[in-house]
């Protein structure tokens, strides 16, 4: 049987058509497939993770804040003071709003999907470890505010983690130098009158507080920020207040644990 031009067009577009189809039908096979391995993967990290409470492997803490996680070099606490018994991660969100950063936190070792380089990259790696303890800090730089805006947020967000049945620390605002203070109107006093709430919230709650500011303020009265403890700025702290900080988070979350 001989076909003329139109049929041969025509059978070639059937060919052509097929071949697409099937294409596209292996192409969500794969898809089907990377989601399955993907799950499975993070299904194993599940499991890992339930046997690490058991296992005597480290409680791992995660700090949610700014700046202050990067400059203290969390992760190696550890073995500045010579603690096994916990891990420190610090994430960054710089904006007073944490609540993606909590979501994401609260979301381990599930990653949030965004169609970018850096997480496609960051799929081949390891899934994030889930928190066993979350600290949310707020820096000085988000001072003065919106107060009301700031407690409602802050009080969705514990909710939010304790849904999750994991404990939750408050950290208290470190306070500005009386110098920085002199520059920005209105942010000390900001910083106190949170604070403030922030400790009566905590009692309320019968939440552990990491009292930062009453670790490093010059008095208690006007609680500014010691003058030697500052980087140069009157608002980032230095090494030696850092050295401070140490101490005071490793038996904060010492105390949780022996409650826990």
């Amino acid at each position: 049987m001989q076909l003329g031009l139109p049929g041969m067009q025509g059978l070639l577009f059937q060919k052509q058509k097929r071949w697409s189809m099937s294409t596209m039908l292996s192409k969500i096979m794969l898809l089907a497939g990377l989601g399955l391995a993907a799950s499975t993967v993070q299904g194993e990290n599940v499991s890992q993770t339930s046997e690490a409470g058991t296992a005597g492997k480290p409680v791992h803490v995660v700090l949610i804040g700014a700046s202050i996680g990067m400059e203290w070099n969390l992760p190696d606490l550890p073995k500045r003071v010579n603690e096994p018994r916990y891990s420190f991660e610090a994430l960054q969100a710089w904006e007073y709003d944490k609540s993606e950063i909590v979501e994401e936190t609260l979301m381990r070792p599930a990653r949030k999907f965004r169609l970018t380089p850096s997480y496609v990259k960051g799929f081949l790696k390891a899934s994030p470890q889930p928190a066993d303890m979350i600290i949310v800090k707020e820096c000085s730089s988000y001072f003065p505010s919106d107060m009301r805006r700031d407690k409602e947020l802050l009080q969705q967000w514990v909710q939010e983690i304790r849904q999750k049945n994991i404990p939750v620390m408050l950290a208290t605002v470190v306070p500005v130098t009386r110098e920085r203070a002199r520059s920005n109107p209105g942010k000390q006093e900001g910083i106190r009158e949170f604070n403030d709430w922030l400790r009566a919230y905590a009692r309320q709650q019968s939440l552990p507080l990491l009292d930062m500011e009453r670790a490093l303020r010059a008095d208690d009265k006007e609680r500014y920020l010691r003058e030697d403890l500052t980087s140069g700025d009157g608002s980032h702290l230095n090494r030696k207040a850092y050295d401070i900080l140490d101490h005071l988070l490793i038996e904060s979350v010492s105390m949780q644990s022996a409650v826990r």
